[in-house]
């Protein structure tokens, strides 16, 4: 069975870099990007199992980002991740009454980070894999 792929996308490159490493060291697919459109562009042409989605980023934020992978057909069922600094309880409701399915506040840790993405493919999970 292939690696489950996630789509990392942050326009800091640190926090890229940081969630590259540790997923891919433990043996998921890593495809980075850097702003909305962008996810939005490599969402259709690499069909990630989850997407790991930034919310303050330039140009498209996470809000309008995560409004149009849920509006095309093509990518509305990928299983979405917000990974935020905006730790105010009403930005985590916003983030899953449109649609996503965790919501991760930074400063994140490794092993929280780890384990929300393994919950996410495990048994019973949204994106558990055949």
């Amino acid at each position: 069975m292939m690696p489950a792929k996630i789509l990392v996308v942050d326009d800091e490159p640190d926090v890229c870099s940081v969630l590259h490493l540790l997923l891919s060291r433990s043996g998921y697919g890593v495809v980075a990007a850097s702003s909305g459109m962008e996810c939005l562009v490599k969402a259709r042409g690499e069909r990630p199992d989850l997407i790991l989605l930034d919310i303050m980023m330039p140009e498209m934020d996470g809000w309008e980002t995560l409004k149009l992978l849920k509006l095309d057909g093509a990518t509305s069922q990928i299983p979405v991740v917000i990974v935020s600094a905006r730790a105010e309880p009403k930005d985590k409701i916003r983030g899953l009454q449109e649609g996503a399915v965790d919501y991760i506040t930074k400063p994140f840790g490794a092993r929280e980070i780890l384990e929300r993405v393994e919950a996410i493919f495990g048994p019973g999970g949204v994106a558990e894999r055949a």
